[in-house]
């Protein structure tokens, strides 16, 4: 299969997912943002009275987790096999992201200072082809792994900077691939630099869904 080919099919896969995942939210619902909400609990039982609400971060860290696995088995037990594969699927997002993660800046890094030294420079079509083809297998993944999530803000906006990313990361790779002499050039550099940026803003959303959105206070 051709460059040209596959390009085509991973764009075609990206937007059929993005357009299938939105009507199967309302199939059954995780909550992503748990972390960042505030509940609390007796700390007291009914009976002895002087109830005290306390923050959910106080109560026993292996009750919490339980009741944690406990929703998770109950919802994959009424999940048929095509659900089950897709769940399955979608949990590779967090091992494949770390791709796209680590090949843009360094194709940066290794356009910038190729500038200067064209020895730096040999690997950047390599980095930029190879994170533009697993950034938007990531993007697909990242919408299989929150097909069946609560919707909210932060999640949104993941969803589709990722989406973005994938779409931008797709074409700087092709035009890596077709116009390998302009591995240095203003062009490339600045879109790499985009690239960057924006996925430091997605990775602080993603930590933001899993950790709440004060995981990088001081």
């Amino acid at each position: 299969m051709s460059f040209s080919k596959f390009a085509s099919f991973i764009a075609l896969l990206l937007i059929a997912i993005t357009m299938s995942a939105a009507p199967a939210d309302a199939h059954k619902k995780k909550h992503p943002e748990r972390a960042a909400s505030v509940k609390t609990e007796a700390s007291q039982p009914p009976n002895q009275g002087n109830l005290v609400a306390r923050p959910i971060a106080e109560v026993s860290k292996e009750d919490h987790m339980a009741g944690m696995m406990e929703e998770m088995e109950e919802d994959r037990s009424s999940m048929s096999t095509g659900e089950r594969l897709l769940d399955w699927l979608g949990r590779f997002h967090t091992v494949i992201i770390h791709f796209p993660l680590a090949f843009f800046p360094a194709a940066l890094f290794t356009a910038v200072v190729g500038r200067r030294r064209p020895g730096f420079a040999k690997p950047v079509q390599f980095l930029v082809v190879a994170g533009g083809i697993i950034a938007p297998i990531a993007a697909i993944l990242g919408w299989l792994d929150a097909i069946d999530a609560d919707s909210s803000s932060l999640l949104t906006v993941h969803r589709w900077l990722g989406t973005g990313i994938g779409f931008a990361a797709f074409g700087l790779a092709m035009w890596a691939w077709k116009r390998p002499e302009n591995d240095r050039s203003t062009g490339m550099m600045a879109g790499l630099a985009v690239l960057t940026a924006a996925l430091i803003v997605q990775g602080w959303y993603g930590g933001a869904l899993v950790h709440g959105i004060d995981h990088m206070n001081w």
